[in-house]
């Protein structure tokens, strides 16, 4: 199979769900190209190889920490660049199966020229983010003006281009049939967020900590609801019965300063905050933890499906999800993977509730983590992300 990936953002040195995907195809035999995205400006120009993938970086200006603004401005140039790129490295070149990712969704007119150019090609969505809901959902504009009637008809024309439109859940494909009416029902199918399997860590052997320690890893933004948790931890604080738990924070993003400033403003003897780590200590970390939290703002309308998800299982870690309504990934902790707990967002004495649900498990979380383990290693390994899209490809 000879298949391009298109990538907004993508890095050979840092571990995410669509190395691990890339990596998969091509260890099975197949002709992996990719566009990748990077603001890194030292890397090289023109079509070089990667890893024994043939690779062109689409150089951008860094878009962490920028506002709303700068990152729409840049989603917008993304079109014209990758066009251009096709045209000047892969002009003469052909694909079974043309694979990207949202966001962003400002890719359709790549599509279009795709559709044109290399016929016979499967374009495949692998779809992560419904934009421009979940932004209207955050409070980021409005869904009756003009900023978002532009984005809702590139979404719907990002859409129409896809032949295969793959869904993170089950609750994804629902949302899709009942506000994107139009999608043909064969078009939407379940591609699982998935990650490569790696060898189980050795369990810590010093007990002397007996604290309940939660992690909370990764972006720290508005999707998050950081500011949420804060609430629901300075709560908790409030509790003398509950003086045994200790939360760990690490990651950067939008919301960074909001820790800080909750940091400095209460000096919190439970809690400690790290912008990042190295790699080998941060899996330290979670290795140590006795339970791996995941949180999403109570005003979301659309299921999303967070891919930490699949790092707390990787590392045989039980889950505390505070999550919206619309999400089905507390059906998955809860009643499939049964590997940890669910709570409502957005309300502090929930947050507390679910704090102490896994101190009153505190026995069982060992086994719940490896429930959760075996769940990733069946379900969300790489291998069934790969399987899909060479069944996408056989039709």
């Amino acid at each position: 199979m000879r298949i391009l990936f298109l990538f907004q953002i993508f890095d050979f040195k840092k571990s995410t769900i669509y190395l691990d995907l890339v990596r998969e195809c091509r260890d099975r035999g197949h002709a992996v190209s990719l566009i990748a995205g990077t603001s890194d400006m030292n890397l090289p120009a023109g079509v070089v190889m990667e890893e024994g993938i043939r690779t062109v970086y689409m150089k951008l200006p860094d878009q962490f920490g920028a506002g709303s603004v700068k990152k729409a401005l840049i989603q917008l140039s993304i079109p014209g660049r990758m066009k251009q790129i096709l045209k000047d490295g892969f002009k003469d070149d052909k694909f079974d199966v043309i694979a990207y990712p949202t966001p962003p969704i400002t890719l359709a007119p790549v599509l279009k020229y795709c559709k044109k150019h290399y016929k016979s090609a499967v374009r495949y969505l692998m779809l992560k983010d419904i934009f421009p809901q979940n932004a209207v959902d955050l409070g980021m504009f409005s869904d009756s003006g003009p900023v978002y009637r532009y984005y809702r008809g590139m979404e719907k024309k990002l859409y129409e281009y896809s032949d295969r439109i793959g869904c993170m859940s089950e609750a994804n494909i629902e949302y899709l049939k009942k506000h994107d009416p139009e999608i043909p029902d064969k078009k939407l199918e379940y591609f699982p967020n998935t990650a490569a399997v790696k060898a189980l860590a050795p369990k810590p052997e010093d007990k002397k900590d007996k604290r309940l320690r939660i992690l909370f890893g990764g972006n720290m933004g508005r999707p998050q609801d950081v500011e949420g948790l804060l609430k629901g931890i300075k709560a908790l604080n409030e509790r003398p019965e509950l003086d045994d738990v200790f939360f760990y924070f690490v990651g950067d993003g939008t919301e960074s300063g909001k820790i800080e400033d909750f940091v400095k403003k209460y000096s919190p003897a439970n809690f400690s905050y790290r912008h990042q780590m190295p790699r080998e200590e941060y899996e330290m970390l979670v290795n140590n933890a006795d339970a791996g939290l995941i949180s999403l703002s109570s005003g979301f309308t659309i299921p999303n499906f967070p891919s930490r998800l699949l790092a707390y299982m990787q590392m045989a870690k039980p889950v505390l999800a505070v999550v919206d309504s619309a999400t089905d990934i507390g059906t998955c902790i809860m009643e499939e993977a049964r590997c940890g707990y669910s709570v409502s967002s957005g309300d502090p004495e929930a947050f507390i509730s679910g704090i102490r649900w896994l101190k009153s498990h505190r026995d069982e979380l060992d086994e719940m983590g490896m429930r959760g383990r075996r769940y990733f290693e069946r379900f969300f390994n790489v291998g069934v992300s790969a399987d899909i899209l060479e069944r996408a490809y056989r039709g």
